[in-house]
């Protein structure tokens, strides 16, 4: 591997035409460049560097240090730069630890980023992106998923094709476009969310000004009944479970408002409106990404529907296996398979029992603060000694892998047959 220290000033700029493997950027307190690769090009210039790398290429360079890089066909990885960096082509993930002002242009894999002084800029990320600790974000167009905590500036998001989540931004949050669900938690600026194909879930209040969210599906609603709010909702269905004041409710549109402040809501759905208090749990007991939405589950049909599915498989493989090995083994099988279908649907429709016991407790405490939630949370463990298994005998194994071999049942098949045999 070659190794090569050039001196430079305290901020020099440093340009990366092309590498061709991974780019790793560490920085440190001496006034020089350090380079590691086994095949890569340097030309100094009045406070530059301009380097292409054929391989992977490792830099070491002062903090104050900026960095232009056009293409990079690997992964990169940038901590503790403070100078402005940029990124035109990155075929891999990009790992950004600390530093300040971030242009990234193409990226056409996943982005992790974190502990920003400055503002992150991107026009095309073909896929996630996790950020936490950043200044202001503008994305133009993002095809992956975005998770994003604690930003100190605004935030706009042009066209998000996955699923977006943010919280704790002290700015504006606009977003234009949304092809799929959106969640909103602790924004301290004027929100402006449109254009959003899937549902909006906003927790908490808002400040003080006109805010507007619309959504092609639900928007759920979990507002603080000590916060202002001054509501206009509209949608074809609308459940209300807020103490409104001055409640007005017309075909599709419902208007009130909670205390006196001057925080503007104005709510546009074409699927339903859900309007809840804020939790009555300390919310250290609450996954921080999670929202609460109505749900309904059918408990008493829960250990029936476990039946029919397994028993349907049973009948698949039962219908492969009377063809290749006679009426009398799949017989035998069957009653086996059988056996164990019902002791696991006793077992199942036991727990729904005890889930549905639970969400009528849950039903009934919750129906003293005006609200009837359908989500059920419920988890029990049930320890039963195993009885002794008697092994399948080794004719029985072998027809089983025979089968497997020929191609006349599936591994995932087999395994449920030679666990079946083994009671």
């Amino acid at each position: 591997m070659n190794q090569e220290k050039i001196l430079t000033g305290k901020a020099p700029q440093i340009s990366i035409a092309d590498c061709n493997g991974d780019l790793v950027v560490r920085t440190w307190a001496e006034t020089a460049v350090s380079l590691k690769g086994e095949s890569f090009d340097v030309t100094e210039g009045e406070g530059k560097l301009s380097v292409s790398s054929q391989r992977a290429l490792k830099l070491t360079v002062p903090i104050q240090s900026s960095l232009s890089v056009s293409y990079v066909n690997g992964d990169v990885a940038v901590k503790l730069l403070e100078g402005d960096l940029s990124l035109v082509e990155v075929n891999g993930d990009v790992i950004l630890r600390g530093g300040g002002n971030v242009h990234i242009q193409t990226l056409n894999a996943d982005l992790s980023a974190k502990n920003l002084d400055g503002d992150l800029t991107i026009d095309l990320i073909n896929g996630d992106a996790s950020l936490r600790n950043i200044g202001g974000l503008t994305i133009q167009t993002i095809q992956g998923d975005l998770s994003l905590r604690n930003a100190n500036g605004d935030v706009h998001l042009h066209q998000a094709n996955g699923d977006v989540g943010l919280r704790t931004v002290n700015g504006n949050v606009t977003v234009e476009n949304g092809q799929r669900d959106i969640n909103l938690r602790n924004l301290g600026g004027l929100a402006s969310v449109q254009g959003v194909q899937g549902d909006i879930r906003l927790y908490d209040g808002l400040s003080q000004g006109d805010h507007a969210f619309a959504a092609e599906r639900d928007i759920i609603v979990r507002w603080p009944v000590t916060s202002p709010l001054n509501l206009t909702a509209t949608a074809p269905n609308i459940k209300n479970r807020l103490p409104l004041e001055k409640e007005t409710e017309m075909e599709n549109t419902l208007i009130g408002r909670l205390g006196d402040g001057e925080t503007n809501v104005s709510l546009t759905a074409n699927g339903r409106i859900i309007l809840k208090e804020g939790d009555i749990v300390d919310p250290k007991w609450h996954d921080a990404a999670t929202f609460e939405a109505d749900i309904d589950f059918d408990f008493a049909n829960l250990g029936s529907q476990i039946s029919q599915q397994i028993n349907d498989q049973v009948t698949q493989i039962s219908q492969k296996l009377e063809t290749t090995l006679g009426p009398e083994f799949t017989q035998r099988m069957a009653e086996k398979i059988t056996k164990k279908v019902e002791i696991a649907t006793a077992k199942a429709e036991k727990a729904a029992e005890r889930a549905r016991h639970r969400a009528s407790q849950q039903q009934r405490y919750r129906g003293t603060r005006q609200q009837q939630h359908r989500g059920v949370r419920a988890s029990r463990t049930v320890t039963q000694t195993p009885e002794p298994k008697e092994k399948a005998s080794s004719e029985e194994q072998l027809k089983i892998l025979k089968m497997v071999e020929q191609g006349i049942i599936s591994p995932s098949e087999a395994a449920t047959l030679l666990e079946a045999l083994e009671k």
